[in-house]
């Protein structure tokens, strides 16, 4: 009698323990909630299964991640840095949606810890537009909040922060201008403090950003 092969027609069928019904209808095993996370972190939902929508993929991951953030926040969010800055993720729009669930559903030191995280899993314009357009979603513009995309501007070196006022004017209905009127920034230098004038009331100082000469 060939046993494996009973085996094998049963599962098809029934679960064997720690097997749980899947979307398919069949039985697969349980993946703990790190592994959910960390599918969604590299993988997103966007596309969806073959049996799941992508609108009920991403619901359940949501609430997936609202639980852990709520259990461990802060190493939550340590794992979407990881993940994030790893390069291991085709694209970073999961990690920048996480970020923003910490940052609205965490405890106080969650929260903190995600908008310190900012910097590190949003490194381009784009990256803040749409954590801006995500956490705007979930919660109100703090004093917190504020501050942390305060910092996130005055940490860009000017260059990089000129190529993005010219390149990236506006993305997800987001701009410059938004951001840096809900933030008010202190300048770190003269240079931001031209560069942010020039952004928010159009002023130029001498030429526009990018087209200063040497000197």
């Amino acid at each position: 009698m060939n046993y494996t092969n009973i085996l094998k027609s049963v599962t098809q069928r029934l679960p064997l323990p720690n097997m749980v019904r899947n979307s398919a209808s069949g039985y697969a095993y349980a993946v703990d909630s790190w592994t959910l996370l960390d599918r969604f972190l590299i993988l997103g939902s966007e596309d969806g299964t073959y049996y799941v929508s992508p609108q009920k993929l991403t619901v359940e991951q949501a609430d997936n991640l609202i639980a852990m953030i709520k259990g461990d926040g802060e190493a939550v969010v340590q794992r979407i840095v990881q993940i994030s800055v790893s390069g291991r993720a085709p694209k970073n729009d999961p990690a920048i949606f996480a970020l923003a669930l910490a940052a609205s559903y965490g405890n106080e030191a969650t929260r903190s810890a995600a908008l310190n995280a900012l910097p590190r899993v949003c490194r381009t314009g784009t990256h803040l537009f749409a954590f801006a357009e995500a956490v705007s979603s979930m919660r109100g513009w703090g004093r917190g909040l504020r501050k942390a995309v305060g910092r996130w501007y005055n940490g860009q070196p000017v260059e990089a922060l000129e190529l993005a006022a010219v390149k990236y004017v506006q993305r997800n209905g987001w701009s410059h201008r938004d951001l840096l009127r809900l933030a008010h920034p202190k300048p770190v230098d003269e240079g931001h403090r031209a560069l942010y004038k020039w952004i928010v009331d159009s002023e130029l100082p001498l030429a526009p950003p990018g087209e200063r000469g040497p000197g």
